[in-house]
């Protein structure tokens, strides 16, 4: 664990001493004001269930662009054989820099806790919903680094690697809609089964089922092992 802890707090530092955080936080903030206003104009609500929708959705564009620097950017500037041949496991190796990124996250998160705060002042929000909306969001954002590590993985160069992680979790947002295009029963099942919305809108409504809960996780787990095998197969190249 300490290897991983290494991992962590350099890529950490590596995000804080570039503009990077400061410009994926400016972004997502300016995102989460939008939303929350567009939310409470349009329903008239105290809630934060439009903007915590949306806000996953654009989380789908900005986390790949989060990730692409973190093995893409390692082989362009010739560092990643070093850290091949370091004395970390590979497994230390993947859970640091999948930490840092979701740290990093929780920090955008964190800026956004001025909304319910606002709801607070004003109104009489539901805390219940407010808080199952924001772990939709953590899951959400564990989900889509590791999709973003496996695509940092394929290629070096980072940019390259940011429009591969979005192409890579378009289909996760587009299923939904599309599956009403389909006549199969049960090809609409699966597809409605594979749609991001369908797992993330019961967190908004206050609801935490396993079900959901567990699809975002193994999500994780299999971004995270198609990264491990990806950059196992490059070490021996």
């Amino acid at each position: 664990m300490s290897q991983a802890w290494a991992i962590f707090k350099k890529e950490m530092r590596v995000y804080f001493v570039s503009p990077l955080a400061y410009v994926f936080l400016g972004v997502f903030l300016f995102l989460a004001g939008l939303f929350f206003y567009m939310g409470i104009s349009m329903t008239g609500e105290a809630s934060l269930r439009v903007m915590l929708g949306n806000l996953s959705v654009s989380l789908m564009f900005m986390l790949p662009l989060l990730t692409m620097r973190h093995f893409a950017e390692e082989r362009r500037s010739g560092t990643f054989e070093l850290m091949m041949t370091a004395p970390v496991p590979l497994w230390a190796l993947l859970a640091g820099k999948w930490a840092a990124s979701l740290a990093l996250c929780l920090v955008l998160l964190a800026g956004t806790g001025i909304f319910p705060l606002v709801l607070a002042y004003y109104g009489d929000p539901d805390w219940g919903v407010i808080a199952t909306s924001y772990l939709g969001l953590v899951l959400t954002c564990a989900a889509f680094v590791s999709a973003g590590l496996f695509s940092s993985s394929l290629t070096d160069e980072p940019v390259a690697a940011g429009l591969i992680g979005v192409i890579l979790l378009l289909p996760f947002w587009l299923a939904g809609n599309a599956a009403d295009m389909v006549d199969s029963p049960t090809l609409r099942e699966g597809m409605r089964h594979l749609a991001l919305l369908t797992h993330v809108e019961p967190f908004t409504r206050g609801v935490i089922d396993s079900a959901h809960v567990a699809w975002f996780v193994l999500f994780s787990f299999a971004f995270l092992f198609l990264t491990w095998r990806s950059v196992e197969s490059r070490r021996w190249r």
